[in-house]
C-alpha cells in the first residue's frame, strides 16, 4: 500500500499520527515546506492521498479553494480524502468520483477534539467504504463511520463551527450579564453546564479576549456567509454573531 499526504501543517501531522502503526506506507508533500516540495512526488499513483492544505480567506471573506483544487488535479489516487474545510459544492465542482471529503475536528486549542471517536465521510459509498477500510487498520470497533454526501459532509464542518462561534458569543454576553448582577460568571458557569444537556465546552469566558479569535472560526464564519449570501441564503443569526464578534474585538 502507498498513501500520500498533501500538506503538512497541523492536520498533515495529525493524520500521520492517527496512522503511526502503518506510516511507512506514507509519503509527505508540502510545495511550502524544504525537503517536502519534491515535484516528482505527485507523478506517483497512491491508493490514498489525503488532502490537508490550507484554504485560507480571500479579501471579500470567500473561501480559498484554490490550493484543493489544484492539489487534486495532479495527483493520481484511488481515494483522494480532502481534510481541508471547503465551501459547499467544492467537490462536486472537481469532477471525480473518488473524492471523499473528511472534515477534521481535532485542532490546537484547550478545547479540540484530540482523538475523536468518529469519522464523517462524504461521497460515493463504495469510496466511502474504501477509506473506512484503511481506517480499520489503526481503530478499534467501537470507532463510528459516518456516511454521507458531499454537501452534507461540507456544510457539516460549518455547523459545528459556527456553533462554537455561538457559543462562545452567548457565554461572554452572559459574562457581561452576570458582572452587571454582581455575579460571579464562573459559578454562573457551573450551574449551566451542570445539566447534561449542556456540552461544557467553550463555556469558559476571558476577560481579556471577550470574543472568538480562532484560525478556523475567523476564516470559517465569512465563508459560510459569503456563500450563503451568494446563494440567496438568509442567515440572522450567524450575520449577528459575527457582527458581535467583530463589534467587541474593535473595543
Amino acid at each position: 500500500m502507498k498513501n500520500l499526504i498533501c500538506g503538512y501543517g497541523n492536520i498533515g501531522k495529525h493524520i500521520l499520527k492517527e496512522f503511526i502503526s502503518i506510516s511507512d506506507s506514507f509519503k509527505i508533500y508540502d510545495k511550502y515546506m524544504d525537503g517536502y516540495n519534491s515535484a516528482e512526488l505527485l507523478d506517483e499513483h497512491y491508493n490514498y492521498v489525503f488532502v490537508c492544505v490550507p484554504t485560507e480567506m480571500k479579501g471579500n471573506g470567500e473561501c480559498d479553494t484554490s490550493e484543493v483544487k489544484w492539489i487534486c488535479s495532479k495527483i493520481d489516487a484511488d481515494v483522494i480524502i480532502i481534510k481541508s474545510a471547503v465551501s459547499v459544492g467544492t467537490c462536486e465542482s472537481l469532477c471525480k468520483d473518488n473524492i471523499v471529503i473528511s472534515p477534521e475536528y481535532y485542532g490546537t486549542t484547550q478545547h479540540s477534539l484530540e482523538s475523536p471517536n468518529f469519522v464523517v465521510l462524504g461521497g460515493n459509498e463504495n469510496y466511502c467504504c474504501k477509506v473506512t477500510q484503511l481506517y480499520s487498520r489503526v481503530k478499534n470497533g467501537a470507532f463510528s463511520y459516518i456516511y454521507v454526501d458531499w454537501k452534507t459532509a461540507e456544510l457539516a464542518k460549518y455547523m459545528e463551527n459556527c456553533w462554537i462561534a455561538t457559543k462562545v458569543t452567548f457565554c461572554n454576553e452572559f459574562a457581561d450579564i452576570a458582572k452587571a448582577f454582581g455575579i460571579q460568571y464562573e459559578r454562573l458557569r457551573q450551574c449551566f453546564v451542570a445539566d447534561e444537556r449542556v456540552n461544557p465546552s467553550h463555556t469558559y469566558v476571558y476577560p481579556e479576549q471577550p470574543y472568538y479569535d480562532s484560525h478556523c472560526l475567523n476564516k470559517d464564519i465569512p465563508a459560510l456567509l459569503v456563500s450563503c449570501k451568494s446563494n440567496k441564503i438568509k442567515t440572522p443569526l450567524m450575520d449577528k454573531v459575527h457582527m458581535i464578534n467583530l463589534e467587541r474585538k474593535s473595543k
